[in-house]
């Protein structure tokens, strides 16, 4: 029987280690959640720990490692790609901190979903980074302009048999809430591509001003923290120099919503939040990629964000066939 990950390094180090990525209060619960989660759907995952054969992960958006740390009892071998550089040393400071040599573990610095697929470099392309049992990404997709192709590089990552994994906000009728309406997953609909586009496009253009960001927005500012998808905490700084497919750049802070409103005392408060997605046009766009059996559960404790309040999250799961 293989040995998990979890029995070859001490993950002590990784589990109490911070940086500027999930060191504040709010980071901290939300990644907690965002761990939580994945553990207590390992079943349904059909994870088993420990695992039975040999199991591959590719982390994609992978931050600091919340999501690898949480798999780490139930895989044999990951591999984690982020656009930030920053966030792969950090990756690399925790894994390497828990003496998890790189053939088991390690993150390096790409962009696999870049529309076109020749400007990945060629080593991304070898055998290393394919064929993977489980591709999750999480709490990134929606810093994406084309997510559909988003979920199709993924797919094409995963094995015959191999699952594709995306943890995302759940975007409601928010109309509907504000009535005070119970909307199901079921009842959700398609979300409208053009308004997920402009509300993209929105707050890629707009210039945050929200006091209580300002301390975090200038620490990564003058590190020069200022693309990447920075996923834990949801940041992003506004531009598209960079070049990514994401189309712009994350990093300071929260990063969601695009408007504001005035709250008691006159304090600005943000009236939108992440630019989730629904769960059908998710599925949809699993099925688009040639996955089967595809499921969503969506969270049971909402995820706080500093600044926006408290947002539903799901999780989508479907299998190459």
């Amino acid at each position: 029987m293989p040995t998990p990950l979890s029995e070859q390094g001490n993950d002590e180090f990784w589990k109490t280690a911070t940086s500027a990525y999930d060191s504040l209060d709010w980071q901290k619960k939300l990644t907690g959640q965002i761990k939580s989660f994945i553990e207590r759907q390992a079943t349904w995952l059909a994870l088993s720990s420990p695992p039975t054969t040999d199991v591959r992960l590719l982390d994609y958006a992978c931050g600091p490692g919340v999501v690898s740390l949480s798999l780490l009892p139930y895989t044999t071998q990951i591999r984690a790609l982020d656009v930030n550089p920053h966030q792969v040393s950090e990756y690399n400071r925790r894994s390497l901190g828990s003496s998890y040599p790189p053939s088991l573990i390690r993150a390096e610095e790409a962009d696999i979903f870049l529309p076109d697929s020749s400007s990945i470099p060629a080593k991304f392309n070898e055998e290393e980074y394919k064929n993977f049992d489980y591709a999750i990404c999480s709490a990134a997709l929606h810093h994406v302009d084309n997510p559909a192709l988003g979920v199709q590089r993924l797919a094409d990552r995963v094995k015959v048999g191999g699952r594709v994994v995306i943890i995302e906000f759940l975007e409601r009728d928010l109309n509907a809430l504000a009535e005070g309406s119970v909307i199901s997953p079921a009842e959700a609909g398609m979300a409208s591509e053009e308004e997920r586009l402009r509300r993209n496009a929105d707050y890629r253009s707009h210039s945050h001003d929200n006091a209580h960001m300002k301390d975090f927005q200038k620490d990564f500012l003058a590190e020069g923290k200022q693309h990447g998808v920075y996923h834990e905490q949801h940041g992003h700084s506004h531009g598209q120099e960079q070049g990514h497919s994401h189309g712009h750049s994350h990093g300071h802070g929260h990063g969601h919503g695009h408007d504001h409103e005035s709250g008691e005392g006159g304090e600005k408060k943000h009236r939108h939040g992440p630019h989730g997605f629904k769960t059908e046009q998710m599925e949809k766009w699993f099925r688009d990629a040639g996955l089967s059996d595809v499921k969503s559960v969506i969270m049971d404790e909402k995820i706080e964000i500093m600044g926006f309040g408290g947002f539903e999250g799901f999780m989508t799961v479907g299998v190459k066939e």
